[in-house]
Order: structure tokens, then C-alpha cells, then sequence
């Protein structure tokens, strides 16, 4: 924990537009589960936790916010995620399991594979789309909360909502043949309720970004088709990204799986015109390769492969952090973060290394 943090989320966006050098490293995450924040304000602040479940039903509060902003201003983190709630919604189809994980918080629940809250054209007619709204209580209260310096970014899923909780993955791929017009309606709608969300907030002075996460793929391709992503997801992509250049702000894309064997990832970059690209699996590509390719063009966030920085020993880890601080920094258009966000099966000294190699770069000459 940093004593005197100095967050400066203007100095970041210089460097991620390749305007400025960087003078340090910046960290930039997703999203760190509720379970190390605890843990770490348990632990290495000693206070108590405040908690509070978003999927619960139960209303946010300011002193769940005010200490999240605290965490994050203590890491040195120069933003703060801030996630939206969507009240009146109906309960997902989700399934649970035991949670094995040294932070457990119980019990894991996952996307059911099968089909979602909409399967029909009278299930559609009957879901409470004009009841359903994001209660924004967690960007006013982050808002309020934040040191001088920093920001908040703010984020909604589309397409992975739609996949994983309104169509469901095998009511997609079904549908897209059997109720085309169907799957076009719910698109239609989730997209213009992300967008309401986007805009009500992004005029927000503490806004610094979106950083919109939707997972497109998996190991070797995306879900669906380039054409389906290209007449259904990018668009509503290209209008978020808009929305947020129009107030002067940055759009940065989470976006797990393959997107490059089928070249969308020219769609993400050239068309729906993000401005930095989040998530990173090194089985796929690593980090460095992205930043050698694609560099020149858009900035990169994060890097450390989920299952290195989860299994790999202390000095491999060091080591492995270090070559992509030495491959990625030169040049700026970087900030370092985990590959997708600080799960809690991720050891806490393994992430606690992370920030440590952070906080070292550039290393003294001769030191190992």
C-alpha cells in the first residue's frame, strides 16, 4: 500500500494516446473481486470491510464506495472501475457451484449453456424492458469520493449479456437461424439500454473512460460469426465509442478470446475506433506480440497472463513481468494490468508481486 499515492489519470491518457513518454508505469485493471479487496483492507489496512453484494437486490452505499476509492487510491491506481446496477431486472439462469478458491466467497456461479430469459417472440414481449434501469448511486458516490487526480471508468456488457443471460449460448446459435429477426429485436434493445446507461453518465466530469467489457471468443475463434459481430455487436460498439469521443473521453475494450484468426480485430481497431485494448491470453497472443502489431495504432492495457500470474513461482513471475515492462514500455501506448482482472484464486503475494515490479521499473542497471 502506498503511503503518498499520486494518481494522475491525465498523465495516463497522454501516455495511452502516444502523446507523452511514460515517466512511470500506470496501472489499469478491469476489475479486482470483492474478495481481495477485502482481504487487503483486512489485512494491510486494518479496518473492517463493508460489504455489499450488486447482485443481491440489496441498495449500494457510500461507505462501500468511499472505501473502494480508498483501495484503489492506495494501490496507485490512477481510476477506479465502477460497475453499473440494473434494478427490476429478473433472476439469471445461472448455475452454482462450491467455491475452491483460498478467497472463497462460497459458492461460483457460472452462465448456463442452454437458453436464457428469451426464447420467444411472447417471452420477449413480456420481459420488463421499459422497468429495467442502472441505479446511478455508484458513480455518484464514486464521484464524490475521488482523490485529486484520479478517475472512474464506467462499463455495461451487450453482447456478452445478451449470450449469457437474455438468449442464452445455445438460444443464440439456434435462433440465429430459426428467429433471425428475433435475435435482431434483442440486440436491438439491450444495445440502446447500455447506450441510456453510457450517456447518462459519461458527461460526468470524474468520468475518465469507458472501458466496455465484451468477450467475443474463445481459444481458437470468436462465438459467432465475423458477419453476426459485424451486423449485430460492432455497431452498437462504434456507437459507444462515438458517445465517449463526443464528450472528449477515451473508449477502452475488454474483449477475451481469438479475435485475430478472423480478423476482426481490424473491425475493433479501424471501424468501431476504440482507443485501447484490454485482455490478454498468452495462448493466444501474448502481450508483447499485440503491442509489436498493433502498437502504432491502439494503446494496450494489461498483459500477465491469468494462468501464469496464478501458478507461476515468485522468481518466474518477477522474471516474466519484468520482459513485458522491457518489450512494452518504450514508446508509451501502455498500462500494465493482469490479462483479465484480479480473480480471487489469484495468490494475493502473486498480484502483491505485480504491483511490486511496477513500482521498481526501470530497474537499476546491473540489477537482476
Amino acid at each position: 500500500m502506498l503511503e503518498h499515492p499520486s494518481p494522475n489519470f491525465v498523465e495516463l491518457e497522454r501516455v495511452l494516446k502516444g502523446e507523452q513518454e511514460p515517466q512511470r508505469i500506470h496501472l489499469v485493471e478491469l476489475y479486482i473481486d470483492q474478495e481481495v479487496l477485502q482481504t487487503i483492507t483486512e489485512r494491510y489496512l486494518g479496518e473492517p470491510w463493508i460489504a455489499w453484494d450488486r447482485l443481491s437486490g440489496a441498495p449500494p452505499t457510500e461507505p462501500y464506495f468511499r472505501q473502494l476509492v480508498t483501495l484503489y487510491y492506495r494501490l496507485g491506481y490512477d481510476c477506479v472501475p465502477t460497475l453499473p446496477v440494473w434494478v427490476h431486472h429478473p433472476p439469471r439462469r445461472w448455475q452454482k457451484t462450491r467455491d475452491t478458491s483460498e478467497l472463497s466467497r462460497g459458492q461460483r456461479e457460472w452462465a448456463s449453456e442452454g437458453r436464457g430469459l428469451i426464447s420467444s417472440w411472447e417471452e420477449f414481449d413480456q420481459f420488463p424492458w421499459d422497468e429495467i434501469k442502472p441505479d446511478l448511486s455508484p458513480c455518484e458516490f464514486v464521484a464524490r469520493n475521488l482523490p485529486e487526480g484520479m478517475k472512474m471508468t464506467v462499463m455495461a456488457t451487450f453482447f456478452e449479456y445478451v449470450l449469457e443471460t437474455l438468449l442464452g449460448y445455445e438460444g443464440l446459435f439456434y435462433m440465429l437461424y430459426d428467429e433471425p429477426d428475433l435475435v435482431a429485436q434483442v440486440f436491438a434493445r439491450w444495445g440502446q439500454k447500455v447506450y441510456d446507461y453510457y450517456k447518462s453518465v459519461i458527461g460526468l466530469e470524474e468520468v475518465g473512460a469507458i472501458f466496455h467489457p465484451d468477450d467475443l471468443g474463445f481459444k481458437t475463434s470468436t462465438l459467432v460469426s465475423p458477419d453476426v459481430l459485424r451486423q449485430r455487436v460492432f455497431p452498437w460498439l462504434k456507437k459507444y465509442a462515438a458517445l465517449a469521443h463526443e464528450h472528449g473521453k477515451m473508449f477502452w475494450y475488454h474483449c477475451c478470446g481469438n479475435v485475430y484468426n478472423s480478423g476482426v480485430i481490424e473491425d475493433i481497431i479501424e471501424d468501431v475506433r476504440i482507443d485501447a485494448f484490454h485482455s490478454f491470453q498468452d495462448v493466444i497472443l501474448p502481450v508483447t506480440d499485440f503491442k509489436a502489431r498493433y502498437g502504432d495504432r491502439v494503446a494496450v492495457l494489461g498483459g500477465v497472463d491469468m494462468d501464469k500470474l496464478a501458478r507461476l513461482d515468485e522468481a518466474s513471475l518477477r522474471e516474466y513481468i519484468r520482459d513485458i515492462l522491457e518489450r512494452c514500455m518504450p514508446g508509451g501506448r501502455f498500462a500494465l494490468s493482469s490479462g483479465n482482472s484480479i480473480a480471487n484464486y489469484i495468490p494475493l503475494q502473486n498480484y502483491c508481486i505485480m504491483l511490486e515490479e511496477s513500482r521498481r521499473w526501470p530497474l537499476p542497471v546491473g540489477s537482476g
